[in-house]
C-alpha cells in the first residue's frame, strides 16, 4: 500500500512540503527492491495500473527495470506489455537500470528488441530523444533487433550510422521526418486561408479538430452545412472515444463558442460528445462537492491561457456530482448551491459554478452552511487553499460524529504534493485529469487486492522473443 500510494501521489510529483523529490526516490528504490523479490507479480500489476489508468510513465517504466533486475522473468514480461505504450517508455526502463549501474540482461534486451520492432518507422524517428539519458540508438545496439521490413531496416542503419548511413536509408528517414499531419501540411502550403481550412477538415481529428474549431469559425466555416454534417460524423462516433479529449478541454471549446457566437448545432455536438466520453468512476455514496470560485481561481493556468482553476475544477466537481450525486456548491465570500440535479448537462452545471464567484476565499463559511443536513459520508474540496477563515473546524466536528465519513483537500494549484490520510483528512496537492480514480482508489476496501486482480485492464500484445544476431559482424 505504501508503494502504491507513493506512486499515486506522482500525479502531483515534484518537491514540496511533504517529501522532497531525492527522499521520495530513495524509498520508492527500497520499496520496489523488496517487493520485486516478495511479490513480483503485484508489482508488475502496479505498474500497468500507475501506466493506464494513472496515466504515469516514469514510475511504472521504473517498475520494469526493477523486476526485470529483480523479478522473475515472465513478470517483467507482462508488466512491460502493458507500460511500454508510448514509443519511449523502453527508453526510460533503460535509462533507470543504467542508472542503477546493473547490467542489460537478456530478457530486458529481449523484450526492448521486440518493442522496437513493433512500433512504427514514424514512432522511432518521433522518439528518437537524442541528448537524453538513452536514445532510440542507444537501444538499438544494446539490443541488435532483427528488421521485422525493409522500412525497419533503413530506420534502423540510419539510427545507427547517422551521417554515415547509406544513401537510400537517409533519403527514406528525410521523407518520413518531412512527414507531418495531412491538415498541417495542407496549411504549410496554402496559408490560413478560408479554402485550405476547408481542405483541411477532413483530416483534422482528436484535440487538434477541438482546438482548431475557433479557425474554422473565424472563416465562417462552423454554419455551413456541409461542414456540420462533415462535424456530426466526426464528433458523433464511437471513434471520439479514443481520442483522449478530457472533460474541461471539451468544456473550454463549448464555453468559447458561447461567447464568440458559434452555430447552436456545432455547440450541442460538442456537448453531446462531452457526454459521450465521461469517463467511468465506480464511487458509491453521495458527496458533497465544494468548489472554489473566488478571484484567485479564475487565474490562467499559463501567460496567455484560457484555462484556469476554476475551470479544471469545476469540471472534476461536476464529473464527481454526475456520478454520486449529493451536492455541488460553489464558494468565495458567500456560497453558491447548484440547484440542478446531477444528470443536468455537464456543460449547464459548470456553468452555474463559474458564473458565480471571484470573492474572497471563505471556505470554513462554505462549510459550516452545507454541511448540516448533509446525509452522505465524502466530502470533497477543490481550492487552492488560499482561505480567510477557519475551515477545519467544521470540517473536523463533522468527521467525528461518524467514523465511516471522510474529506478530501484538493489543492489544484499544486502547493503540495499528496500527503498521506491525516486525521481524517486526504490532503492531495495539484492536478490531473485522473484524479477521480485516486478517489476510487483510496475507498476501495482493498486496494492492494483490487489492483492484482487486474480488473481494470486493457489488452495488451505479448512480448515477443527476438532471436540474438549471429555474429559480431552482423551486429
Amino acid at each position: 500500500m505504501e508503494l502504491l500510494l507513493l506512486l499515486a501521489g506522482s500525479l502531483f510529483a515534484g518537491d514540496g512540503y511533504y517529501e522532497q523529490d531525492l527522499l521520495r526516490r530513495k524509498r520508492f528504490y527500497h520499496l520496489a527492491q523488496v517487493l520485486s523479490h516478495s511479490d513480483p507479480w503485484y508489482v508488475a500489476a502496479l505498474a500497468r495500473y500507475t501506466r493506464q489508468v494513472l496515466g504515469l510513465r516514469s514510475g511504472p517504466s521504473a517498475l520494469v527495470a526493477h523486476l526485470f533486475w529483480w523479478g522473475p522473468r515472465e513478470a517483467a514480461e507482462a508488466a512491460a506489455r502493458g507500460v511500454w505504450l508510448r514509443g519511449d517508455e523502453h527508453l526510460e526502463t533503460l535509462a533507470y537500470t543504467r542508472a542503477q549501474g546493473w547490467k542489460l540482461r537478456k530478457a530486458l534486451k529481449r523484450a526492448v528488441a521486440w518493442r522496437l520492432n513493433a512500433m512504427s518507422p514514424q514512432a522511432l524517428l518521433k522518439y528518437r530523444r537524442s541528448g537524453h539519458a538513452f536514445s532510440q540508438r542507444d537501444a538499438l545496439i544494446l539490443t541488435h533487433p532483427r528488421p521485422q521490413d525493409q522500412a525497419h531496416a533503413l530506420v534502423y542503419e540510419w539510427l545507427a550510422r547517422g551521417k554515415r548511413a547509406l544513401p537510400e536509408a537517409q533519403a527514406f528517414v528525410a521523407r518520413l521526418l518531412e512527414e507531418r499531419p495531412t491538415w498541417e501540411r495542407i496549411l504549410s502550403a496554402e496559408g490560413a486561408t478560408r479554402e485550405a481550412w476547408l481542405k483541411a477538415l477532413p483530416h483534422l481529428r482528436g484535440l487538434s479538430l477541438v482546438r482548431n474549431l475557433r479557425n474554422l469559425h473565424r472563416f465562417g466555416l462552423l454554419a455551413e452545412e456541409e461542414v456540420q454534417e462533415l462535424l456530426w460524423r466526426k464528433l458523433l462516433s464511437p471513434e471520439v472515444a479514443s481520442w483522449q479529449v478530457y472533460p474541461h478541454q471539451w468544456l473550454l471549446a463549448i464555453f468559447l463558442g458561447h461567447q464568440e457566437g458559434w452555430p447552436p448545432a456545432v455547440l450541442t455536438m460538442l456537448e453531446d460528445a462531452l457526454e459521450g466520453t465521461v469517463p467511468p468512476l465506480a464511487l458509491e455514496g453521495e458527496t458533497l462537492i465544494l468548489v472554489d470560485v473566488s478571484g484567485s481561481m479564475f487565474q490562467p493556468l499559463a501567460w496567455g491561457s484560457e484555462v484556469n482553476y476554476a475551470l479544471e475544477a469545476a469540471s472534476l466537481g461536476a464529473l464527481l456530482y454526475r456520478k454520486t450525486g449529493g451536492r455541488l456548491v460553489g464558494f468565495d465570500d458567500r456560497v453558491h448551491p447548484v440547484a440542478q440535479p446531477p444528470e443536468a448537462p455537464l456543460a449547464r452545471l459548470v456553468a452555474a459554478l463559474l458564473e458565480a464567484g471571484r470573492g474572497g476565499t471563505f471556505l470554513g463559511k462554505a462549510l459550516e452552511e452545507s454541511l448540516p443536513g448533509f446525509s452522505g459520508h465524502r466530502v470533497v474540496i477543490f481550492t487552492d487553499e488560499q482561505v480567510h477563515d477557519d475551515a477545519y473546524a467544521p470540517l473536523r466536528r463533522w468527521l467525528e460524529q461518524n467514523p465511516k465519513r471522510s474529506a478530501y483537500v484538493i489543492n489544484v494549484a499544486g502547493y503540495a504534493p499528496l500527503a498521506f490520510p491525516e486525521r481524517g483528512v486526504v490532503r492531495m496537492g495539484g492536478w490531473s485529469e485522473r484524479l477521480l480514480e485516486i478517489l476510487f482508489l483510496l475507498e476501495v476496501k482493498d486496494p492492494v487486492a483490487w489492483i492484482r486482480s487486474g480488473a481494470w485492464e486493457r489488452t495488451t500484445a505479448p512480448v515477443a522473443p527476438v532471436e540474438e544476431p549471429e555474429d559480431e559482424e552482423r551486429r
